[in-house]
């Protein structure tokens, strides 16, 4: 006669060979690497262009609810609001996607800092400009952070992110699935702290490569655009001299080291200015 344990190892096993075979399926979806004209290279993206923009819709209505409930103002200021909309425009325009639905929220914080969800919802902390502790000192440094920004959408690195971690996250779902249906307690919560550690350290939500992409990206958009590539290794160079480099604290980094960065920069410099001097023709 079969014991109960028995049965609940056969159904605990049927679980987990379910979920497994799942995660192989869906990956087997996207497992083909497809040429992707924004980075050059082939590239792995189970979603769509039109999965990105409802996806950033989303992350920018939660956002917005998150700033009503923490009573963050948003939008206030009317004259900065136009000139990052402009600015936006203008760089999005000479991008590799200048028809997706860009869009712009200014919060009200003194946080420095800007984000682009898939699809090209920007969102800009007014700290970035503050005068004191802010990050851009003008209107060139600005758009080069812009333009980065942009450049995340157009590459599409967040639901590349995505992609890339599916397979992972399914095994240790169905790890966990697995071990609850076992009564194993322990070994689930163990499967699901693993799932945050690596949702959150080990592949954040940029690479190192996605971030350095985006960096060389957004020095050509604001180049072609007709603002001064010299911008973008100066704002890396300059707070590489205010702060101390991390160090090892690198490899734990999704960004790469101040130091790092304006050497990238800096390295496709003479190909930003050449694009930039003809963006100035072209306006004359």
């Amino acid at each position: 006669m079969i014991s109960k344990k028995q049965i609940g190892w056969a159904r605990t096993a049927g679980w987990r060979s379910s979920c497994m075979l799942l995660a192989v399926l869906v990956w087997s979806g996207c497992a083909t690497p497809q040429y992707d004209p924004v980075s050059g290279r082939q590239v792995r993206n189970l979603y769509t262009l039109d999965d990105d923009i409802q996806i950033g819709r989303g992350v920018i209505e939660n956002a917005l609810q998150e700033f009503e409930e923490q009573g963050i103002p948003v939008n206030q200021d009317q004259q900065m609001l136009s000139t990052l909309s402009n600015m936006m425009h203008r760089i999005a325009a000479v991008s590799h996607y200048p028809d997706l639905p860009y869009t712009v929220v200014l919060v009200h914080t003194n946080i420095v800092n800007a984000a682009c969800a898939p699809g090209g919802q920007l969102i800009f902390w007014e700290g970035l400009y503050d005068p004191k502790i802010g990050l851009v000192q003008n209107e060139d440094e600005l758009a080069a952070v812009m333009a980065h920004e942009i450049a995340h959408a157009t590459a599409r690195h967040s639901t590349r992110s995505m992609t890339r971690n599916m397979p992972i996250n399914l095994a240790l779902m169905a790890g966990t699935v697995a071990a609850s249906l076992a009564d194993r307690d322990d070994l689930a919560l163990w499967l699901g702290a693993g799932f945050v550690v690596y949702q959150g350290i080990i592949l954040p939500r940029y690479s190192r490569q996605d971030e350095y992409e985006a960096d060389r990206l957004g020095l050509f958009y604001m180049a072609d655009a007709g603002y001064d590539p010299r911008a973008a290794p100066a704002i890396w160079r300059r707070v590489n001299e205010r702060e101390r480099d991390p160090g090892l604290l690198r490899y734990l980094s999704s960004h790469p080291t101040h130091r790092d960065r304006y050497r990238e920069l800096e390295r496709h410099l003479p190909e930003a200015l050449e694009r930039y001097e003809r963006a100035r023709g072209r306006a004359e």
